[in-house]
């Protein structure tokens, strides 16, 4: 595989990853302590990342340097599933907790 290849591989994952987060580049730039231009211009393949920025990417989109660069692999649509899956269950669980609390104040 290229670089080429790994470049792009990497600027869908990473966008897929924060997407299923819910995760604004603005919020991402913020957490990784990158410029919200950084992860625009690494999401749109027209910059590459050190390995201290692939491991911090990875971190915070909660999963590995490795499948950040893999082509669309079984396992890692498994784990965007997982990722979609544990964000909608946070915002079942947000939404639940806020009827109790609007229940309560009636």
């Amino acid at each position: 595989m290229n670089q080429d290849e790994l470049r792009k591989n990497l600027s869908f994952n990473i966008k897929q990853c924060r997407k299923l987060l819910t995760m604004t580049q603005e919020k991402l730039a913020e957490d990784t302590g990158l410029s919200a231009q950084t992860i625009n211009d690494i999401e749109g393949c027209r910059t590459w990342v050190s390995d201290k920025t692939l491991v911090k990417l990875a971190e915070v989109l909660r999963t590995t340097p490795a499948e950040l660069l893999l082509q669309n692999t079984n396992k890692q649509s498994e784990t965007l599933d997982f990722l979609k899956f544990k964000s909608e269950l946070q915002d079942s669980v947000r939404q639940t907790i806020e009827e109790m609390f609007e229940k309560r104040k009636l």
